[in-house]
């Protein structure tokens, strides 16, 4: 660098080294992008991981609720009576319609009011024509979560509880 006759030495030092420390540390552009960077693959791990989560646990209760409502219109519709069942080997519900709702290996499915085998597996619940039912409490759960699943015995109204 060229000193000029007017420029005291200590100024040109001193301008030295604030541009050296500007230019040693990381814009907030770069910072913000880093951080996005490992925000994205924090989220692809997390839906990579096997299992069923809390999200994964509510849907499966939606989906039961509803193959639920769907054979009770069915028995209602039809004038005639409508099962669902469990067939424990294949982890799946069954609908008499011919829905299914499959069970993954993770969750636990406790029955309160299954106690007959129809068609070879296990009864969970009967629609009737008028609307009313035999009545059921199916437990979804896994690890800290689980949803309670009722079917009123009176009405054969479907209910969702956490």
């Amino acid at each position: 660098m060229i000193q000029t006759a007017g420029t005291p030495r200590p100024v040109l030092q001193a301008l030295r080294s604030r541009n050296a420390a500007h230019a040693a540390g990381f814009t907030l552009i770069e910072v913000i992008a880093v951080m996005l960077i490992v925000a994205l693959v924090a989220s692809l791990a997390v839906t990579i991981m096997p299992g069923t989560g809390r999200a994964g646990l509510k849907a499966l209760a939606l989906q039961t609720c509803a193959l639920l409502r769907r054979e009770r219109l069915g028995a209602i519709l039809t004038g005639r009576d409508r099962e669902v069942s469990l067939d424990a080997e294949r982890r799946v519900l069954v609908g008499a319609g011919g829905d299914i709702v499959a069970l993954p290996r993770d969750v636990v499915l406790d029955i309160l009011g299954a106690d007959a085998l129809w068609s070879g597996r296990l009864a969970v619940v009967r629609f009737y024509p008028d609307g009313a039912s035999t009545g059921a409490v199916l437990k979804l759960s896994r690890e800290k979560a689980e949803y309670e699943i009722r079917v009123n015995w009176y009405t054969g109204s479907v209910a969702i509880g956490p």
